[in-house]
């Protein structure tokens, strides 16, 4: 028994000594084996990103001013391509705002023929009454001036009455009075007065401005799109009140990019012109690109991995791949595709 015993503690003993020889010959060894590798200077950084068209994805809303609108008429699915500046759905307020703008045009058509009127003065058969008029009072004026020249010569005779002479004065004083009244209204219906002139004119400015205003609140009853690109996705259709979502999204997907989300710490040695390796998660394909931009914002990722045990509160700039022609095609449809980014570095310098 005490043998057993004694050659127990001989293994131990002896096992403990190969122990404290071998471990430390070990930890050196990989020691000689790691250091060289920590100081091999990286030529790739691989990150995270996603599909997105060239100067974004864009959200389209509606033009101020149609709070509580609805869509009237929607022109176009999601899918369609369209242009800068087409027409892409009409408001329910459209032919409201559209009347207004006719009435305001109508307005300066009729202050317009007003000022043509005061231009041209009276017209020409209240000109020619006026005349026959003041024709008229001058006739009878003759008559008086004749009449009363013989009351002159009969009174210095003493053949008329002082009273019956000043009678014939009177009536020829009022008849020279009528005449001048009548001359002055025909050159007041003939004149064309600067103030007359000057007021039509400020309404007709008055008239314009509001066709411009109308105008402006028709055109606002259209949502137009503000590139061209295509409709990715649409948040309201017909007959729905447009909610703060916006009414659509838009993309240039001709020239799409992919964005990568570069930890801070590795975005000084990345440079506009770096090439760039993008793998599609979904369907497996790997396209080539070129770093065109990089981000000047430090923000927390967008594009988790699914481990748990990630850094989820990591910063990232965020650095743009531009893809090529061909590469573009292939992913027009992939908007927001998560993508795998392997961006070459430039040597050290």
């Amino acid at each position: 028994m005490m043998r057993t015993v004694i050659s127990i503690a001989v293994v131990i003993v002896v096992a403990a000594g190969i122990a404290l020889y071998v471990y430390p010959q070990a930890n050196a060894a990989s020691h000689v084996e790691t250091t060289p590798a920590l100081q091999t200077p990286l030529n790739h950084i691989h990150a995270l990103g996603r599909l997105e068209p060239r100067g974004r994805l864009l959200r389209i809303h509606a033009p101020s001013g149609n709070e509580g609108a609805c869509i009237e008429k929607l022109l176009v699915e999601e899918g369609q391509d369209v242009e800068e500046g087409e027409v892409l759905a009409v408001l329910d307020n459209h032919q409201r705002r559209k009347a207004a703008a006719i009435e305001a045009e109508a307005q300066v058509r009729t202050a317009e023929a007003k000022l043509a009127d005061i231009k041209a003065g009276a017209k020409q058969g209240e000109i020619a009454a006026q005349r026959a008029m003041v024709k008229l009072t001058e006739s009878q004026k003759l008559y008086s001036q004749r009449q009363l020249d013989r009351a002159r010569q009969l009174r210095d005779s003493n053949a008329l009455s002082n009273e019956e002479f000043e009678n014939t004065e009177w009536a020829f004083n009022r008849v020279n009075l009528e005449h001048q009244q009548q001359l002055e209204r025909l050159a007041s219906v003939m004149e064309v007065r600067a103030t007359d002139v000057q007021v039509a004119e400020q309404e007709i400015a008055v008239a314009r401005a509001a066709v411009v205003s109308a105008q402006a609140n028709l055109a606002v009853t259209e949502i137009r799109a503000p590139i061209t690109g295509r409709i990715l996705a649409l948040h309201c259709r017909t007959g729905e009140r447009l909610s703060e979502n916006g009414f659509a999204q838009i993309g240039n997907v001709q020239q799409m990019q992919a964005v990568a989300e570069v930890y801070e710490a590795d975005l000084q040695r990345v440079k506009v012109g770096c090439r760039a390796t993008v793998l599609v998660e979904s369907t497996g394909e790997t396209l080539e690109g070129v770093v065109v931009e990089l981000g000047n914002l430090v923000a927390r990722k967008v594009v988790l991995t699914n481990d748990p045990v990630s850094d989820t509160d990591a910063r990232v700039v965020e650095v743009r791949v531009q893809l090529s022609q061909a590469a573009s095609q292939k992913v027009e449809r992939l908007s927001n595709a998560r993508v795998q980014v392997h961006i070459e570095l430039p040597p050290r310098s």
